[in-house]
């Protein structure tokens, strides 16, 4: 959730199989409990500007003759924590280092270099680390792993995980 002082922007993640009533009830019934906003005035009309973030890797197919894919239709986020920021500016700037070569070369033959099976395979471990974090489905287990991330070693391996370079790996 972000305040800014003049609006809020909340939010809610996970799979969608985990939100029985779909992903826009959820939102609906969070925006109406959402802890710390006791106190703020509701308006009638809620601008909703987004969907659903995907949060399983890379697609497979992502470029075509007709175009390539970048960013969250790509599956560009990262699987950990949906952030897509980061890996959209990254596919982003491989996806033009491909058209750029293409375009050069005069061959869309080219294009078959921006492959989604190629990111997908350096996303082995974030998917198994993805679907680790997708079994804490309590609030102990959540703050047990929450406890292992505080140790140093946890603080090193989220540091690389999440912040570092290799934080959306490229081919």
């Amino acid at each position: 959730m972000l305040r800014d002082g003049e609006h809020v922007h909340v939010g809610t993640a996970g799979h969608a199989h985990r939100f029985p009533r779909g992903l826009y009830s959820a939102l609906r019934s969070f925006r109406e409990r959402a802890p710390g906003l006791e106190g703020v005035e509701r308006p009638e009309q809620v601008e909703k500007r987004a969907g659903p973030i995907p949060v399983g890797g890379v697609l497979p197919r992502i470029a075509s003759p007709a175009g390539l894919l970048v960013g969250d239709a790509a599956g560009a986020v990262s699987p950990l924590t949906a952030g897509g920021l980061d890996p959209c500016l990254r596919l982003s700037g491989h996806a033009a280092e491909i058209l750029d070569a293409a375009l050069r070369a005069g061959r869309p033959a080219e294009l078959e270099a921006y492959d989604g099976h190629a990111l997908r395979a350096r996303f082995r471990k974030r998917l198994l680390l993805r679907k680790g974090l997708d079994g804490l489905r309590t609030p102990a287990l959540a703050t047990s792993a929450f406890a292992v991330l505080r140790t140093p070693p946890g603080r090193a391996l989220a540091r690389r995980i999440l912040f570092g370079n290799g934080s959306f790996p490229l081919p």
